[in-house]
């Protein structure tokens, strides 16, 4: 089948959307991520600060500069302006939680004559999840502990939501662009491309590495629920212990015996002090370690089954994983120890989230690489020789993928506990001590009066200098 000419006006206008076209997300942050990846945590916030300013108010861009804001200043301790960051986030995709379209028919009209860039970014689940829970950190560090209630109780609806509608929202979009484009532009059927075996081999080679990366159930974040659950279980209410509960025992079941063992003791713990028994003294050490997949561009080119145009190059993302990380810590208190385990694996949270919607970025990508290409050969109908430098410039400039993620949010979260001995009686504090994988002391920290301490550790990088503090829940 061959591909119809365009006129000159609609030439002009995809030079038009060429010019209205920016840059990549990840360039916009280049010297943010370089110092944020030294674990230089205040010098990327500072880098941070005019590139937020500048783009937090953009309507395609606003939630993901949102996200890296939030996360970029709360690694250096600037609480008010992260908490100022996650409301906005909030306030962008609150709307979706409830019945707001999660995509435009307009973006998709417009993507396919650009990139899937132009669509706005409302947040993946894990985003959403990633960004209450933070919140929730955020308002316990600045000593507010009922709005910290408030976000953990997001952060959970975000997951239940995610449950009910995610998968019907990917479905839905997904089949939204092989209905539309069946037929699409210069009668383009996608179909016969992903039926290829040439295709399918390609895909295969690109993709295939990601099936060993298994994620949780349920969209779950396990470190999400699980720090919810300590703020319940220290709080001290009956009701909450049961909550509490609750979250451990949902957590164990995800992690499985290996790393599921100190949460599923969590919740024995939460069930005696429920039933009467005296609780514990506990020191509860959390580590966020390592920096979570980001994107890089793979350019292949693809059959697309037209006689003009056999076929085009087309730009698709691909997962890049981040391995130099601390692998997790051991903590002491006096004549007391314990190993960490994994509480969540961030890779795998993020690939399961990226697997479920590859078929639908697949086949956006394929209808507007096409799309590209019939609009180059009809420049070139239409314009001459003209056209035909159009086309290359318009091939060139929109032949991107969409590389935005949330590049600050570690690869990994791992989880200890110390039970600490009642005070003594002749005044003597201890201290605990955390030793990194990497061989970097961390403390020593003095666990306050409450029953349940929190120690809050973040590295970037194995080697780099991390940032760790104690987070105090008050008992209700």
């Amino acid at each position: 089948m061959g591909i119809k000419c365009v006129s000159p006006i609609f030439s002009i206008t995809i030079i038009l959307i060429v010019l209205l076209s920016g840059c990549s997300h990840n360039n916009r942050i280049k010297e943010v991520t370089e110092a944020y990846n030294a674990g230089d945590f205040s010098k990327a916030a500072a880098a941070m600060k005019p590139v937020w300013e500048k783009y937090h108010d953009d309507d395609v861009d606003a939630v993901i500069f949102d996200l890296e804001e939030g996360s970029v200043s709360r690694a250096a301790g600037e609480f008010v302006t992260s908490i100022t960051a996650f409301n906005e986030a909030w306030d962008r995709m609150s709307p979706y939680y409830d019945s707001a379209a999660e995509t435009k028919v307009t973006e998709e009209v417009a993507s396919a004559f650009t990139n899937q860039v132009v669509r706005t970014y409302r947040g993946t689940t894990y985003d959403r999840i990633m960004s209450s829970t933070y919140q929730a950190l955020n308002y316990l560090d600045t000593n507010q502990s009922e709005k910290a209630g408030v976000e953990f109780v997001r952060a959970r609806n975000w997951q239940v939501d995610a449950v009910q509608r995610e998968r019907k929202r990917i479905d839905d979009e997904n089949q939204a662009w092989k209905s539309q484009n069946s037929k699409g532009s210069a009668g383009y059927n996608p179909d016969k491309t992903l039926k290829s075996p040439a295709f399918q081999a390609q895909m295969n080679e690109l993709y295939g590495p990601m099936s060993r990366f298994k994620g949780y159930a349920d969209y779950e974040v396990p470190a999400a629920t699980w720090m919810r659950g300590v703020f319940y279980f220290a709080r001290g209410e009956p009701s909450d212990f049961e909550q509490a509960r609750q979250c451990f025992v949902r957590v164990a079941g995800m992690l499985g015996e290996k790393n599921g063992l100190p949460a599923l003791a969590d919740a024995q713990l939460a069930e005696n002090v429920t039933s009467g028994k005296p609780g514990s003294r506990l020191c509860y050490v959390i580590l966020e370690s390592g920096l979570a997949p980001s994107r890089r561009e793979i350019r292949l080119d693809i059959p697309i089954f037209l006689a003009d145009v056999p076929y085009v190059g087309a730009a698709f993302p691909a997962l890049v994983y981040h391995e130099n990380a601390v692998t997790g810590f051991t903590a002491s208190y006096g004549n007391d120890s314990c190993e960490s385990k994994l509480l969540t694996d961030m890779d795998a949270v993020v690939t399961q989230d990226f697997q479920n919607r590859l078929g639908g970025i697949i086949v956006a990508t394929l209808v507007s690489s096409a799309t590209k290409a019939a609009a180059t050969y009809g420049m070139k109908q239409a314009l001459g020789d003209w056209g035909t430098v159009a086309g290359v410039i318009y091939q060139v400039a929109m032949n991107n993928a969409d590389l935005r993620t949330w590049t600050t949010l570690p690869k990994a979260f791992y989880y200890g506990r110390l039970v600490l001995p009642e005070a003594s009686t002749d005044g003597t504090i201890g201290e605990v001590t955390i030793t990194l994988s990497d061989g970097r002391k961390v403390g020593p920290f003095i666990p306050g009066a409450e029953p349940i301490s929190v120690v809050y550790i973040k590295s970037v990088a194995a080697g780099t200098l991390p940032a760790a503090r104690m987070i105090g829940i008050p008992q209700k």
